[in-house]
C-alpha cells in the first residue's frame, strides 16, 4: 500500500509531470477535473525550492512596469508632466495608458509562465517576465478588448461583468503559451472555465484571502503567498489545458 503513494510525490519533485490529461479540446468540453483544494495542495508543495524564481520574477515584472510608466509619461506629456501642477489632458493620459497596457501586458503573461512551467515541471527563471515581448500586439488587444467587455458587462447589472472576470481568467497564457489569437484565446477561456465557472470563482475568492493573509503580518507573509498563488494559478491552468506537445 506504502507504494501507491510513493510513485505520485516521486514524479512532483524529479519527473514531468502528467498532463492531467487535458487538452484545448477537452477544456473546451469541460472534460477536466478540478479542485481548489488539491490545486493548492499540489501549488503548496511546489513552492519548496521555487519561491525565489517566483519572487525574481515578481520583482523584475515591478520594476519593468514602473520603468515602462516614466517612459510612458515622459512619451506622452514630457519633464512637466512630472510637475505637481501638471495637467496632461485626456488624450495625453489614454494614450500613456495605452503604453504601459501593451508594454505590461507581455510582462504580466512572462508571470504568469512562471507559475505554470513551475506547475508543469519546466525549466524556467525569473527572467520569463520578459520572454514574451514576441507577442506584445495579440497580447496587447487581447487584454484591451478583455477589459472593454468585462467593463459594458459591469455597466450592464454588473453580474456580466463578474462573470467575465472569472470567466476570462486563463485567457492571456494561452497565447503565450498555444499560439491563439486574442478572440480564439478569450474564447477558449471563457467556455473551459463556464463549465466550472462557480469553483473558479471560488479559487479567485481563495487567491485573494490568500494575499491579503499574507499581506496582514507586515507583508511578511507574502513571501509565501506570492509564489503560492503564482503557482496554483499554473496548476489552474495545467489543470484545465494539460501540457502542450513541444515535440
Amino acid at each position: 500500500m506504502s507504494d501507491i503513494y510513493k510513485a505520485p510525490e516521486a514524479n512532483l519533485a524529479n519527473s514531468p509531470v502528467s498532463d492531467d490529461s487535458g487538452s484545448i479540446e477537452k477544456g473546451i468540453a469541460g472534460d477536466y477535473s478540478f479542485s481548489i483544494g488539491e490545486t493548492l495542495s499540489e501549488a503548496w508543495q511546489r513552492t519548496s525550492g521555487n519561491k525565489g524564481t517566483v519572487w525574481v520574477g515578481a520583482l523584475l515584472y515591478f520594476v519593468a512596469i514602473i520603468a515602462i510608466t516614466i517612459v510612458a509619461t515622459l512619451i506622452t506629456g514630457g519633464t512637466a508632466a512630472f510637475s505637481p501642477d501638471s495637467n496632461p489632458g485626456p488624450f495625453a493620459e489614454a494614450l500613456s495608458q495605452l503604453i504601459v497596457t501593451f508594454a505590461g501586458a507581455p510582462l504580466a503573461v512572462g508571470m504568469t509562465m512562471i507559475g505554470i512551467k513551475i506547475a508543469r515541471d519546466e525549466q524556467t527563471s525569473g527572467t520569463e517576465v520578459f520572454a514574451h515581448f514576441d507577442k506584445i500586439v495579440p497580447l496587447g488587444f487581447a487584454t484591451i478588448v478583455m477589459y472593454l467587455l468585462i467593463g459594458v458587462g459591469l455597466i450592464l447589472l454588473i453580474i456580466p461583468g463578474i462573470y467575465l472576470m472569472i470567466a476570462y481568467m486563463l485567457a492571456m497564457p494561452l497565447i503565450a503559451d498555444r499560439n491563439l489569437s486574442p478572440w480564439e484565446a478569450l474564447e477558449t477561456s471563457r467556455k473551459a472555465i463556464t463549465k466550472n465557472w462557480f469553483a473558479f470563482l471560488g479559487f479567485a475568492i481563495v487567491m485573494i484571502l490568500i494575499f491579503l493573509a499574507g499581506s496582514i503580518p507586515l507583508l511578511i507573509g507574502l513571501i509565501w503567498a506570492i509564489p503560492l498563488c503564482s503557482i496554483a494559478f499554473g496548476v489552474a491552468y495545467r489543470k484545465v489545458f494539460g501540457v502542450p506537445n513541444h515535440n
